[in-house]
Formats: structure tokens, C-alpha cells, sequence
């Protein structure tokens, strides 16, 4: 294919490009601070992950609260994003219900540390979404064995209770039951919502 001299392919290139990936987010739903549309949450889960925090039963505490105003936030930033007036009304709403800006808010609310209660985060809902994907808590997250990449299937064979430290791991096999609820009713909204 002959390309134009005066550039119009490349300017073309470069127009396509960023047409693609306007409004695009480079998060993913597993272990960051961020959150990806739900396509992409439920399909595809990122498999690098950090090494788990070592949270207490407090860091439990917060992050189950933590989690419920996430909820809040989330629902709040969709009732505004149904009534906005105009585009950006609507993507500011959107954007207040990501998870790049519910969970520091959720974190300042109840008074935790924004760090811990991210670190705590990222590696409870680790945990619920092995869960989830093995079918053994009924969440909204779906993934096709086939296609899982070699990590993601060691992942899915394991208990992921097991990559906690024992402490992690004893306080939240204690109380696995009640924060698996909530963290599904937020991924249940988010997964909606995206």
C-alpha cells in the first residue's frame, strides 16, 4: 500500500489512536486502586497482584464499612449521572462512582487511613474473586477456564486463603460470610453500573 508523503497516514494513525483509547482507564478491576468498565472485570482479570497486606480484624472492620459507603458513593454518582443535564455532568457523575475516587472517600469517611484501607482492599477482594470464579460465593464474576492464562488457572486451583499471611487468613475465614455479602452487593452494582 503506498503511503502519502505529506504525512496524512500518520496524522490519520495518530487520530485513530487516540480516538480508540479516549476514555479509557488503564485499570483493572483485581488488585489496583482503579476500576475498569465491568466487561472487562468480568471477563479478564488482571493476575498481577502484589503481595497480600497483612490486615488485623480492625482493618476488617474498616473495610467492611469502607465498602458499604463505597456503596453509597456509587449509587449517589449514578442517581446524579441519571439526572445530568449534559455530557459532562453525566461523565463527572460516572467518574465519582469509579473506584479511583470511592474508595479514598470511603476510607476519609470512616476515618482510616487511605493507604491501609487500600492495601486491606486489594487483598479481600483478591480473595472474593478466586472465590467468585471457583463458584464457591455466588458473586457477579465470570471467567472462561479455557481461556484462563496459565497463572490465573494455579490461581483458581488453590485455596486463596492460603496466600494470606495465617493472622490475614484466620480473621477473615472468620468472618468470610458476612464480607463476601458485601463485597458482592458492591460488585453486583459496579458490574451494572460499568
Amino acid at each position: 500500500m503506498p503511503f502519502a508523503s505529506d504525512g496524512r497516514w500518520t496524522v490519520l494513525l495518530i487520530a485513530t489512536l487516540a480516538a480508540c483509547s479516549a476514555g479509557r482507564s488503564d485499570a483493572t478491576p483485581s488488585g489496583d486502586t482503579t476500576r475498569a468498565p465491568a466487561a472487562s472485570a468480568v471477563s479478564t482479570p488482571s493476575t498481577n497482584v502484589e503481595t497480600p497486606f497483612a490486615f488485623t480484624d480492625a482493618d476488617l472492620d474498616a473495610y467492611e464499612k469502607g465498602l458499604r459507603k463505597e456503596i453509597e458513593l456509587v449509587k449517589a454518582a449514578k442517581a446524579r449521572g441519571d439526572s445530568a443535564k449534559t455530557p459532562e455532568e453525566h461523565g463527572a457523575a460516572s467518574q465519582a462512582g469509579f473506584e479511583t475516587a470511592t474508595a479514598p472517600a470511603a476510607a476519609q469517611a470512616i476515618g482510616s487511613p487511605v493507604d491501609r484501607y487500600q492495601a486491606t482492599r486489594r487483598s479481600v477482594n483478591r480473595v472474593f474473586e478466586t472465590l467468585d470464579f471457583q463458584g464457591k460465593i455466588p458473586g457477579p464474576m465470570e471467567i472462561d477456564t479455557a481461556r484462563a492464562s496459565p497463572d490465573m488457572k494455579k490461581r483458581l486451583a488453590g485455596d486463596p486463603l492460603d496466600e494470606l499471611p495465617a493472622a490475614s487468613a484466620a480473621a477473615l475465614r472468620a468472618r468470610l460470610d458476612a464480607l463476601s455479602r458485601v463485597w458482592i452487593e458492591y460488585m453486583t452494582l459496579v458490574a451494572v453500573n460499568g
